[in-house]
């Protein structure tokens, strides 16, 4: 054998223990991410192939890693703690919601910090053996072996970082020999869960990612888009001509709001939510198949509003952030068109899942975030009622008809004790005391949303406006890890309950009006076919894609994850034309939209109720001779309750009135004689200002 030949496989024989270096986080992954020592032990050796792919990836890691660091020890610290702890996030996120961490999380980074800080007891004892075992392992293997190289040469960097680049891409392309296409091995996106339960935390990442970027579609193009809407059934005329009727429609999708009264063997000692109960009775009324546990209201707006349908998209995703780059036409633009006008109010940041540019491309005149709210609270989050008063406001000042979607923050999660100031439940049964306490939790929450309701359908009701008002939960609480309230209560047995789709994605719905009492249908549909109800019990035109999905719904009106069809009847070539629309609007070129002669974003889309305005401003003294400070008061028009006023630029303190009135005190540094140019701004979290009023000049003499 040639010496050089004979170095060669020396130097490969010395890196080969790095496969049993790389099993450790391999392993420990596994453990985290699933949340136990006998899931990772059980799939080891039920999925040996998959596991050898799990390896080979992070294989890949060290060896790249190694090649940039040139030292084999820190690079395997770096790779090594870096995916536990993603691991262990991961694990976390699927013991509260159900789905574990997916590449899309970064996208929605910003979103997932509020959850953050009632994220407990991260560092249980089974983490800490877990951690404690990773350190020893690794330690021994290190720093107590003659096994692994510590150096790398800097000649061989370059071979062992294409090495790792090739070994990566040989399982990100499945090439050149595609072991995972021969042995079935696949993203199960539409079950984020069971994917990594099948294939590893570590394969599953990758071809999630693979799936990221991999949205062509067979069979998309003008024509077939075209032969799909004339398919179509005709649109749906409006009402009889003779008797116009334009009702608002008032959409409000409740946080986390559910009916704990159906956990068999809980007492409440009111019922919490009456009104709701009673609507039920009396009219419209049903269930709504969510796409969501526990957490990602967005996705449920997503498909009210636009019809979509979140069931085409990789689980745990969020539509809002990932794919919605250009208008798309909604329910808002929808119904804009017809003379409405179109607003949505959310008690929470207007860059909060991008909401801010989503409802200006959906076609809202008007968004009404947290900072045009009265800061009034119940517990960590704005009342309901807050956000009754901003929706009756609303349609107060519009002229005509209005289109409200609004959603609310009283009830999210968490479901601990103590949450809201006072509690006025009790809840008796066979459970623990965390689950009769997060019930307790619940309640309260869940009955201010009651109470919401009850003061809206009042409110129309005796103001006889012709009115629809849809209400219903984006999803169930997230009441304990791993479902444990739900267990410990017998409402399922598990996650492998027969029922669990049904019974944990099951929300509960109610539909109001005052223009045909006599309607009560029962709805048992999903999410994306509430809009076509709407417009239809409302007597209004929708678009191609509305009337395609009334005449889908009457066939299919529920659409369950893919796993799920079998057992539901649903056949997935029925639903190949919706997905093809959906796509065409998401992330084709927008065919269906070519004859459309009125732009769907409002080109005066704002923040707030109307435009800031400063009429007059006054102060108590024009001379501040003796003086150690001046109030100003500014009068004008829509000064929302969290603006400030400025004063050259500068924030002062100040007191909001109402909503043509606020006062500001100026003194210290900037009580000085000369003209002073005032301002009305908005700022968020983030410290952006988000809106701002005219100028208003005012002379101020020397002392």
């Amino acid at each position: 054998m040639k010496p050089h030949l004979a170095q060669v496989l020396f130097e490969v024989r010395r890196r080969l223990p790095l496969l049993l270096l790389a099993l450790i986080p391999v392993l420990i992954m596994e453990i985290l991410s699933r949340g136990n020592y006998i899931e990772m032990i059980s799939w080891s050796y039920k999925h040996i192939l998959a596991l050898l792919f799990n390896e080979w990836i992070v294989v890949s890691l060290l060896l790249f890693m190694s090649a940039v660091i040139g030292r084999t020890r820190i690079a395997y610290w770096v790779i090594a703690v870096l995916l536990i702890i993603v691991a262990l996030i991961s694990g976390v996120k699927l013991k509260i919601l159900g789905v574990p961490l997916t590449p899309w999380d970064l996208a929605v980074a910003g979103e997932g910090s509020d959850m953050v800080k009632y994220i407990s007891n991260i560092l249980t004892i089974n983490v800490l053996s877990v951690i404690v075992i990773f350190i020893v392992g690794s330690y021994l293997l290190l720093y107590r072996t003659s096994m692994f190289i510590k150096k790398v040469a800097l000649k061989e960097r370059g071979i062992l970082a294409g090495i790792a680049l090739l070994m990566f891409l040989a399982v990100y392309t499945d090439l050149p020999l595609p072991l995972q296409k021969w042995f079935g091995i696949e993203a199960a996106v539409w079950n984020q869960a069971q994917n990594t339960k099948t294939n590893g935390y570590a394969l599953a990442t990758v071809l999630n990612t693979r799936s990221m970027f991999s949205d062509k579609r067979e069979g998309y193009d003008d024509k077939a888009i075209e032969a799909i809407v004339n398919a179509s059934p005709p649109p749906v005329k409006a009402g009889d001509s003779s008797t116009p009727i334009k009702p608002n429609v008032i959409v409000i999708l409740s946080e986390a709001f559910w009916d704990p009264t159906v956990i068999p063997g809980a007492k409440f000692s009111q019922d919490p939510i009456p009104f709701f109960h009673k609507l039920q009775k009396e009219g419209t009324s049903g269930t709504m198949l969510s796409p969501q546990y526990g957490g990602g209201t967005a996705n449920v707006e997503f498909e009210v509003l636009t019809g979509n349908s979140m069931r085409f998209l990789p689980q745990g995703s969020i539509a809002y952030n990932q794919y919605i780059s250009n208008e798309v036409d909604s329910l808002a633009s929808i119904y804009a068109r017809q003379g409405y006008t179109s607003t949505a109010i959310s008690p929470f940041y207007n860059w909060y899942f991008n909401s801010n540019k989503i409802y200006q491309d959906f076609g809202f005149s008007k968004y009404i975030p947290i900072e045009y709210f009265k800061p009034n609270y119940s517990g960590p989050y704005i009342a309901d009622s807050e956000v009754a008063a901003n929706i009756i406001h609303a349609t107060e000042q519009s002229a005509g008809s209005d289109f409200v979607f609004a959603n609310t923050m009283e009830n999210h999660f968490h479901f601990y004790p103590g949450k809201f100031p006072k509690n006025t439940f009790d809840v008796t049964g066979n459970f623990s005391p965390s689950s009769i306490g997060m019930l307790e939790t619940l309640a309260q929450g869940i009955n201010g949303s009651d109470r919401m309701l009850k003061e809206l359908v009042e409110y129309y009701e005796k103001k006889g406006e012709p009115t629809i008002i849809a209400f219903w939960g984006d999803h169930l609480p997230a009441l304990g890890d791993d479902y444990a309230t739900y267990i410990d209560t017998k409402y399922i047995s598990g996650k492998d309950d027969p029922d669990f789709l049904k019974k944990m994605y099951s929300v509960p719905l109610v539909v109001w009006n005052n223009i045909d009492k006599t309607r009560k249908d029962q709805l048992n549909i999903s999410p994306s076919f509430l809009g076509p109800y709407l417009i239809e019990l409302s007597g209004q035109q929708g678009n191609y894609y509305t009337n395609f999905l009334s005449a889908l719904a009457k066939k299919y009106p529920v659409i369950p994850p893919k796993d799920h069809y079998q057992e539901m009847n649903i056949k997935g070539e029925d639903l190949k034309d919706y997905e093809t629309l959906q796509y065409d609007i998401l992330f084709g070129d927008r065919h269906a939209y070519k004859d459309y002669k009125t732009p769907i974003i409002d080109p005066k889309y704002m923040l707030g109720f109307g435009p800031i305005t400063l009429d007059k401003v006054e102060a108590d003294s024009l001379d501040l001779s003796g003086r150690s400070s001046i109030t100003l008061t500014v009068q004008g028009s829509n000064i929302p309750p969290l603006g400030y006023v400025t004063l050259n630029g500068k924030p002062l303190t100040t007191t909001w009135k109402d909503e043509h009135t606020a006062t500001a005190v100026v003194d210290g540094a900037l009580l000085k004689a000369g003209l002073w140019d005032i301002q009305v701004n908005v700022k968020d979290s983030k410290e952006t200002i988000i809106g701002k009023s005219n100028s208003v000049s005012i002379d101020i003499g020397g002392r």
